[in-house]
């Protein structure tokens, strides 16, 4: 994965674990962002799976729904 920060440039090539583990803070802020637009929605599904939605698209979800100054370029 290729991580920049919005701000000061700064580019990371992290693998996805180390990702998760780095960023564990804005992920849990950004799933929890995605959880609540999900929730409201007419036709969500109780069985559904939110998290697992999440991570299938990580980087649209994490750069949408995530309120950092880093940003996924490439995973």
């Amino acid at each position: 994965m290729i991580i920049n920060n919005k701000l000061t440039k700064e580019s990371l090539v992290l693998s996805e674990t180390e990702f998760k583990t780095r960023f564990a803070k804005e992920i849990e802020t950004a799933l929890d962002s995605y959880r609540r637009t999900e929730l409201v929605k007419p036709y969500f599904n109780l069985n559904k799976d939110i998290e697992s939605d999440f991570f299938f698209d990580l980087q649209w979800n994490f750069n949408h729904y995530g309120n950092s100054n880093w940003y996924i370029e490439k995973s």
